[in-house]
């Protein structure tokens, strides 16, 4: 079905190109003049937005010849400017052919171009590049670990260290237990107890198979005085934040960093990156509270872009005394949010949309995600409800807003009690300071799915 595709795409640009020509200036196609792709490698440009994790390829105009992008080897485009965005890091590939009223080159130019960087569709870790990240700039060194499939010791994994102190390690045997199959890293990373001290930690890890993962940073001359020893699900391809927060400091010396991939599958590859260490107050990002884990969020599935909300009467009452709406602008997909005047309690900002959307489906389960930003700290509350009906919501939840910082507020697996025609989305700033600003650049709504 693949091949039928490719040579279907080909054969579609090709007819484009003949009756691009008049029959003026076209008798019909040459074999001998189908173009040389190697003739025009002096054409490509291409670029990496590192930030957006998207490579731009653009072919400069030449007479009477034009592209045709071979983009991961299957997708085809004939565009003088294409792209393509990579979620996660690694090296990658792009080829080139040329077409004119002739036909397609028979040969093609390859073209390389690097990803630094994996991009998740859910909460991605603490912010690796922070000043603050204690392993930035660390020394982190592989020591000699435990293999065992069976409890037999074999010799260790293979691991390929990337950039900084990002990793893979390749797994060929196949464990059955925890701790078959240890890998641990010294560090010069140490720590000191102190009132009121609290740290973060975060990684990513990308599995080619499912399994769980052991990680553990530990006192390297004690495996019982630790700052976590926790479990983390991998599913196969999907890259998935591994986070702890707010653990109190301890004294330790030159902590140890432990995966244990016991369980693995045979010839498993498991990538680690951005390694964060970071103490809590200097942290500005906020992580999801624990639970369920972040959904994979399906943009071209998203209900709210059919929604069409439109803003309704708000609520500001700083002291139960109503005073003018706050100021709110929508550009787009973002919405800002001025709130001058502080709040003391819940519902006394309420900023509300109505929607055409309605559920009737009652055993549908749903997520929700919006992105906030926030110039102060404090909590919000987010509530979808029945226009007409607060008491019949599919969630009203609290969270924590940190200044400065990008907050993911989500829910999953929400279901709604009753039929609803309409929905109401209410955003509640009540307990907010003086001049504070809000922007809310990404809503998505969505039916879940395992």
């Amino acid at each position: 079905m693949n091949k039928i595709f490719k040579y279907t795409g080909i054969a579609l640009l090709g007819m484009l190109a003949f009756t691009a020509c008049s029959p003026d200036d076209y008798a019909g196609p040459n074999g001998d003049r189908v173009p040389v792709a190697a003739d025009y490698a002096d054409n490509v440009i291409i670029n990496v937005v590192q930030e957006e994790n998207t490579a731009y390829f653009t072919f400069k105009s030449a007479k009477g010849v034009s592209p045709v992008w071979i983009i991961d080897g299957s997708q085809y485009s004939g565009d003088f400017t294409a792209k393509k965005y990579q979620r996660k890091a690694g090296d990658y590939t792009v080829e080139l052919k040329v077409k004119n009223a002739n036909g397609i080159s028979d040969d093609a130019l390859t073209f390389s171009y690097h990803i630094d960087k994996t991009r998740m569709n859910g909460f991605g870790g603490f912010d690796v590049d922070s000043p603050y990240n204690l392993f930035k700039g660390a020394t982190v060194t592989q020591v000699a670990g435990f293999y065992a499939p069976g409890w037999e010791p074999i010799a260790d994994p293979t691991v390929i260290h990337g950039a900084g102190n990002d990793f893979t390690v390749q797994l060929p045997v196949a464990t059955t237990d925890r701790w078959q199959a240890q890998v641990p890293f010294e560090t010069n990373i140490s720590t000191t107890a102190a009132e009121g001290v609290t740290y973060d930690f975060s990684c990513i890890l990308t599995s080619n198979k499912d399994f769980n993962v052991m990680v553990k940073f530990t006192n390297p001359n004690d495996d019982n005085d630790f700052y976590f020893a926790e479990e983390q699900a991998v599913k196969a391809g999907e890259p998935i934040c591994f986070y702890m927060t707010e653990m109190p400091s301890r004294n330790i010396e030159n902590l140890k960093l432990f995966f244990d991939f016991g369980g693995c599958p045979d010839a498993t590859e498991v990538s680690v990156e951005n390694l964060v260490f970071i103490e809590h107050s200097k942290n500005d990002i906020v992580a999801p509270e624990k639970g369920d884990p972040e959904p994979v969020w399906r943009e071209a599935e998203n209900l709210w872009d059919t929604a069409n909300p439109q803003l309704a009467s708000c609520y500001y009452a700083p002291g139960w005394a109503q005073i003018a709406d706050p100021t709110v602008v929508v550009d787009g997909g973002t919405i800002s949010i001025s709130l001058p005047s502080a709040t003391f309690e819940r519902w006394q900002a309420q900023v509300p949309f109505t929607t055409d959307l309605g559920i009737s489906d009652t055993n549908q389960e749903y997520d929700f995600l919006a992105v906030v930003e926030s110039n102060a700290t404090f909590k919000a509350m987010f509530k979808l409800t029945q226009d007409g009906d607060d008491n019949n919501f599919l969630f009203a939840k609290e969270q924590e807003l940190k200044e400065g910082a990008e907050t993911r507020f989500f829910v999953t697996k929400c279901k709604l009690g009753n039929p609803a025609e309409k929905m109401k989305l209410f955003f509640d700033f009540g307990g907010n300071p003086n001049n504070t600003e809000i922007k809310i650049t990404k809503i998505i709504l969505q039916t879940h799915k395992e």
